[in-house]
């Protein structure tokens, strides 16, 4: 039986049974997970978001003029908690192992004229990107070898989530669209 929890908008699969992971570069392997439920619980998490952006102590400006609003995982709201179960999850099935644990999560907001250099989650074996909002395209690239980049495909839409290992940063360009692009960064660490 499928696990649900419930959020604002009534029950829900913490992780809907149809979805399948699609690899969508292979060395370095990066997976994507479209979840085509977003539209039940993005509002939610727009609410908590702006909440959370009032708080200059938890959104402060970054390099490249972004905001980057710490601790998405201790957010009290379901709608987070959902997120939060759903990404585990993604990462485990990703690396085949239980014994990964949550290290951070971040949301990242990029309004129109400012950019992310590079963003990584601290001490991570990997990382999830979620795309909350926008139409910016965005890319992964090697810390260390400049060859070895992608850029996410033009299909890419709110409600997709990117997985990539640790040594693959995330940048974003200045953002030219007058929508924001919001997204939710997750760290990831082995158990011991």
């Amino acid at each position: 039986m499928t696990q649900t929890m419930d959020i604002e908008s009534g029950p829900i699969p913490v992780w809907p049974q149809h979805l399948a992971i699609d690899l969508v570069h292979s060395s370095p392997t990066i997976g994507r997970i479209r979840f085509d439920d977003h539209a039940r619980y993005h509002d939610s998490l727009f609410e908590a978001l702006a909440e959370a952006e009032e708080d200059r102590s938890r959104a402060a400006p970054r390099a490249g003029g972004h905001a980057r609003i710490e601790e998405f995982d201790g957010w009290e709201v379901p709608e987070a908690e959902l997120l939060r179960l759903r990404a585990i999850k993604f990462c485990r099935a990703l690396m085949n192992s239980p014994a990964i644990a949550l290290q951070s999560a971040d949301v990242l907001v990029v309004r129109r004229g400012q950019q992310i250099p590079s963003h990584q989650p601290e001490r991570s074996i990997a990382s999830l990107t979620y795309v909350l909002s926008g139409d910016t395209r965005f890319l992964f690239q090697h810390s260390s070898l400049a060859q070895h980049r992608f850029i996410v495909p033009e299909d890419t839409r709110p409600g997709d989530c990117f997985a990539v290992p640790n040594d693959m940063v995330l940048s974003v360009p200045a953002v030219a669209s007058h929508s924001p692009l919001i997204l939710v960064s997750f760290g990831f660490r082995r158990l011991p």
